[in-house]
């Protein structure tokens, strides 16, 4: 799913009134429509108050009032500002007064409303994406009035103050329990400075041109289940484990075994046909008794791992950083990988911190993925204040260098080298643990193993790991998940998406 810039979506609106061809007014009418059946199925509030303002926005908060009104809510309107109102604004008014339906004009701060009482739903129709700037006089003295009021608010597609495509520049915006977005997520979405005020979102489809999207480029898309669907690729009856490749993972040193094995089990339940781990020599029988199906060779040294494994390009994907540490030993082994390595490789967590303190980002071989949090990111590419800064650093950095960045959160962007990224909608804030990073690490790695090109295996990898962590989530609670409650839920993953 892409998602569109403010002036896109002005622009595609203008083509589905222009081509469909559709009136604004009826398009608008549509999108209350997509509001009302969304309250209605999901919501059950005794009294609804509509906070509507002058533009289309505002028009798409009258006309749900009227759909709430018509059938048989409790409503209570109330106009903010004293600009001259849109014509299609102007259209709904005018339906709603003839409807009965009272409505209060708020002009100054003197005209807002006390808090409601009893089960009553807040719906923000105030400005959607017409606002950019910050918050000033009345709207600013209603949206922090109304942030006091504990009560459930229903943005309108984008909480009023919010910019549609960065996060908010002040705290004078709606904090919305859901946003009902229309037709595309907005980039504020992913932001997780946006999520005090943004709560669940929805996508509403209100049938807008599929011409016009179909025909614009986005440079940012949201990964879907029908794309991971369509990725993975289907296993032949007669392979073998040689069908799937054979991966090798460098991980573990003294006291982070549990990493490495984290990573190997999950590299294996991702469908790789064998695996070999190369760890400290302390770690042998740790790592042969958690994961017995792994071939494990022993580092000479005792600790920490100090040198590359005879054969390194015969393996079909390489994964390096789980539970490293950052001896002097095992720096000279990732100086050694940079400079060796042919086959597609993945590098994580003290990979990643050797790679920055060492300033070698300039090394990393191209087509590599990398997968850091944002501290590991950070080290890598600097600081930034806010997230969208940190995204585009990531696209740029992934085209500058010719590699692949998985900059993991919430929404974990995957960063490809043709200045190309995808947000990934699965996972929780249960995940949020030790060692899920290394789950992710083994499945990427698994992943690569079987073939699967750069891109598909990060997005693959980022979706069905989030997916498990969902799948945890319904076991154990968000509290309750651990690491190891993913790569149990791996293969529960696929059969799901199939």
């Amino acid at each position: 799913m892409k998602i569109f810039s403010t002036e896109q979506i002005r622009q595609w609106d203008r083509f589905t009134i222009d081509h469909e061809p559709i009136s604004s007014i009826d398009l608008m009418e549509r999108a209350a429509q997509a509001c009302f059946q969304y309250l209605k199925e999901n919501i059950s509030a005794s009294a609804y108050w509509v906070f509507a303002g002058n533009g289309n926005n505002g028009g798409d908060g009258l006309a749900i009032a009227r759909l709430l009104k018509h059938q048989g809510h409790e409503v209570s309107v109330y106009q903010v500002g004293s600009a001259r109102m849109s014509d299609d604004c102007q259209t709904n008014l005018d339906r709603l007064r003839n409807m009965g339906i009272d409505y209060k004009v708020i002009i100054s701060t003197e005209d807002i409303p006390p808090p409601p009482q009893g089960d009553v739903c807040i719906i923000d129709a105030l400005l959607g994406t017409g606002q950019d700037r910050p918050l000033e006089g009345t709207y600013k003295a209603l949206v922090d009035a109304v942030n006091t009021w504990n009560l459930p608010v229903f943005s309108i597609d984008l909480p009023t103050g919010l910019p549609a495509d960065r996060p908010a520049g002040s705290s004078s915006v709606i904090r919305a329990r859901y946003t009902l977005s229309f037709q595309l997520p907005k980039l504020a979405f992913f932001m997780p400075e946006n999520d005090e005020y943004v709560g669940e979102w929805v996508v509403l489809d209100i049938g807008l041109s599929s011409q016009f999207y179909n025909a614009q480029d986005s440079t940012l898309d949201l990964t879907e289940i029908r794309e991971i669907r369509q990725m993975i690729r289907p296993r032949k009856k007669s392979s073998h484990k040689g069908s799937h490749g054979t991966a090798l993972l460098l991980a573990g040193s003294r006291g982070m075994m549990g990493a490495a094995i984290l990573a190997a089990r999950a590299c294996l339940r991702s469908g790789a046909g064998k695996l070999v781990a190369q760890i400290p020599g302390a770690g042998l029988d740790l790592m042969q008794g958690a994961v017995p199906e792994a071939i494990c060779l022993a580092d000479e040294n005792h600790f920490s791992l100090e040198k590359l494994p005879a054969g390194l390009n015969s393996f079909e994907a390489v994964g390096a950083g789980p539970g490293l540490g950052k001896s002097a030993a095992t720096r000279g082994l990732i100086d050694q990988l940079l400079s060796s390595v042919r086959v597609p490789l993945v590098l994580d967590a003290d990979a990643l911190n050797i790679i920055a303190e060492q300033g070698w980002q300039n090394r990393i071989p191209p087509g590599t993925i990398i997968t850091p949090h944002i501290k590991e990111f950070e080290r890598l590419f600097g600081c930034y204040d806010r997230h969208h800064q940190r995204v585009q650093a990531a696209l740029d950095m992934a085209a500058e260098l010719g590699i692949y960045i998985v900059l993991k959160g919430r929404y974990s962007l995957v960063a490809t080298p043709g200045k190309k990224g995808y947000f990934n909608p699965t996972g929780n804030s249960g995940m949020a643990k030790a060692g899920t990073g290394d789950v992710l690490t083994g499945m990427v790695t698994g992943l690569l193993a079987q073939g699967y090109e750069q891109a598909t295996a990060c997005r693959l990898a980022v979706f069905l790991h989030g997916m498990a962590g969902d799948l945890a989530r319904s076991e154990h609670s968000e509290y309750g998940i651990i690491a190891s409650d993913l790569i149990e839920k791996i293969g529960f993953c696929y059969l799901k998406v199939f």
